[in-house]
């Protein structure tokens, strides 16, 4: 830029060069907080964030303080270790027949001085059981022949035990069908048929479907649920598995959805819950209101992890708060006394904080009208997202201090719906909605068979020998 003669031309300079100041000072001010956001995204953990621990590698955290332990069992761990049985498969006694003077011992005399069971597996193998039809003739004429049972249709066929084996290798072992028949060649020398353990798996969700809607009408009636989703792949796209469940059932279901949309859906039961609802602070939640809410703490504490990292006080604060409110509420397992008191002062911190971030809200530039106006609200920053959360739903955030029955976390749903992700890591994507579907019922009747104490191979193998299958939950 050459330098101007006159004074005139000098003021007009300067008025360019503050221009290109400000301009750039501008740039400055929103490539800092491009930088900021890229590097608390590059930062992100399972402590501060909704990622999975899996992501953290070997360092490992967690964002619920934890009192340490002690190697070994635990104080009022029941153990589960082998017990001797009275009546073993195999005796073998062990005797000395012949003494060293010469004299042959009698076995039948000798006491028992002490037992060694072991428990062990033989070689195993298939049973075959052949069914025969024999035809009679009565002296009268009329000729008579046996039935076969139901469900033996074929003249070489596997039996329920199979079919429940491949059905909970597949869904609870997560297995693929490949593997399963490679195990089944290696176990029992039968090479089981992919198509065979697909077939399996329908005549399993068809039989469960009674007990999936008694699983859907507990829960309706429970005075509690958990909520949760996540993603999964059906034929390389994304789809979303939900859930709904407690300390004794588990329900899921697949919807190409996440909001409002998949909870309209006939297979959800949000519609008709009238109870606590925990969850995480997903909004579509929030716009069911027959039922009371409860928010996952834990997700919280996580998002105010990243705002500490951030170098935010306040944070902090809020941190060292609600984790007060877990202790003095027996770990979430009681309630807090003078709880209005103690919401009170959560909302007063809030607002505080709330005021000093707005104070740091970059100033509002005149509209450009050259410029495209953008849609929607100006963006708040994550920092002011997370409080006006704390303080819109602060009776959801503290729920779990003033009522007994309300969790600290949703942790409940995330382990019921967790073992989707290790079955598409070990056995790939589903290739179906059909065979997600399936999935998601058989699945979540294994989880409520457990949670019910239930052997699960048994109630399997009930529920695949095409008779007519009772639920076991409430008999």
């Amino acid at each position: 830029m050459e330098l101007p003669n006159t004074v005139e031309g000098c003021h007009v300079v300067i008025n360019q060069l503050l221009l290109i100041i400000e301009h750039q000072q501008k740039q400055i001010d929103e490539l800092k907080s491009r930088v900021v956001e890229l590097e608390a995204r590059l930062n992100q953990n399972s402590r501060n964030s909704s990622r999975p621990p899996s992501s953290d590698g070997l360092k490992r955290k967690v964002g619920i303080p934890k009192e340490p332990k002690v190697k070994g069992g635990q104080r009022d761990h029941q153990g589960k270790n082998l017990s001797k049985v009275d009546n073993p498969d195999h005796t073998v006694r062990l005797v000395t027949p012949l003494c060293s003077c010469g004299l042959v011992l009698d076995p039948k005399d000798g006491i028992i001085l002490k037992t060694h069971q072991v428990f062990d597996l033989p070689q195993p193998k298939l049973e075959v059981t052949e069914y025969q039809v024999i035809q009679q003739v009565c002296s009268c004429g009329c000729i008579h022949q046996g039935q076969v049972p139901q469900g033996i249709n074929a003249g070489v066929q596997y039996g329920p035990g199979v079919r429940a084996l491949s059905v909970l290798l597949n869904n609870s072992c997560q297995l693929s069908f490949q593997k399963i028949s490679t195990l089944f060649e290696d176990l029992f020398g039968y090479n089981l048929n992919e198509s065979t353990a697909v077939s399996n798996n329908k005549l399993a969700y068809e039989s469960l479907e009674s007990a999936e809607n008694q699983i859907k009408a507990s829960l309706v009636d429970s005075p509690l649920v958990h909520f949760d989703e996540t993603g999964i792949l059906v034929s390389t796209k994304l789809k979303w598995l939900h859930t709904a469940c407690n300390t004794l059932f588990t329900y899921l279901f697949v919807s190409a959805k996440r909001g409002g949309k998949a909870h309209q859906e006939a297979a959800s039961i949000l519609t008709a819950f009238r109870g606590w609802a925990v969850h995480d602070c997903y909004a579509t939640y929030f716009t069911y209101t027959q039922c009371r809410h409860a928010l996952c703490v834990a997700h919280l504490l996580r998002e105010l992890q990243a705002q500490i990292e951030q170098q935010k006080l306040w944070a902090a604060e809020l941190k060292v708060f609600l984790l007060d409110l877990y202790q003095r509420s027996n770990k979430g397992k009681g309630t807090v006394p003078q709880i209005a008191i103690e919401k009170q002062n959560w909302l007063e911190k809030c607002q505080k904080a709330i005021q000093l971030e707005e104070l740091l809200l970059p100033k509002i530039d005149l509209p450009d009208p050259l410029k495209k106006k953008k849609r929607g609200r100006k963006p708040r920053g994550k920092a002011l997202s997370l409080l006006d959360r704390l303080v819109l739903h602060s009776d959801a955030v503290l729920a779990f201090a003033e009522f007994e029955c309300v969790p600290f976390t949703n942790n409940q749903a995330e382990r019921d719906i967790r073992p989707v992700k290790t079955k598409q890591k070990v056995a790939g994507c589903f290739r179906t909605n059909e065979g997600a579907g399936i999935y998601a019922r058989i699945q979540g009747f294994i989880s409520t068979c457990r949670k019910h104490q239930l052997n699960v191979f048994n109630e399997l193998r009930a529920a695949c020998s095409t008779e007519i299958y009772v639920a076991p939950f409430g008999r």
